[in-house]
């Protein structure tokens, strides 16, 4: 069965920086939304969060609300606005989290989720 794809706006470097929720992507020139897989996007944008969770002093990533130094596969990527509320994943709707603000913040109404953006990691990802 082929793995379903997802509509994203891509970026001056061909990286994803948003996956569509609706058909809002029609209001882009063609170009820079492309389809490619759920895991591959999430994997993508997670990256960059990360990348923004970096202190250029340290090279470690920080827990951007406590700034605990967090890990790869022991941070959390945490929705601003929950998709359940309305949210997307994007650049701009995410943060790096350790689990213990992810799990007590004020959107916090699930269990642990390591287990899902696990499979969501790609194969080469930050330390």
């Amino acid at each position: 069965m082929p793995t379903k794809g997802v509509r994203v706006l891509l970026n001056e470097e061909n990286r994803p920086v948003r996956i569509f929720r609706d058909r809002t992507w029609r209001d882009f020139p063609e170009g820079q939304v492309v389809e490619m897989t759920k895991a591959e996007a999430v994997g993508s944008i997670r990256e960059q969060v990360f990348d923004f969770a970096r202190n250029p002093l340290t090279g470690q990533f920080e827990c951007r609300n406590c700034g605990r130094i967090i890990t790869w596969k022991s941070g959390e990527m945490n929705e601003l606005i929950p998709k359940g509320s309305g949210g997307e994943v994007s650049l701009e709707n995410c943060e790096a989290l350790c689990n213990s603000c992810h799990q007590t913040g004020a959107n916090a109404r699930h269990s642990d989720r390591r287990w899902q953006t696990a499979k969501l990691s790609p194969t080469k990802g930050p330390a």
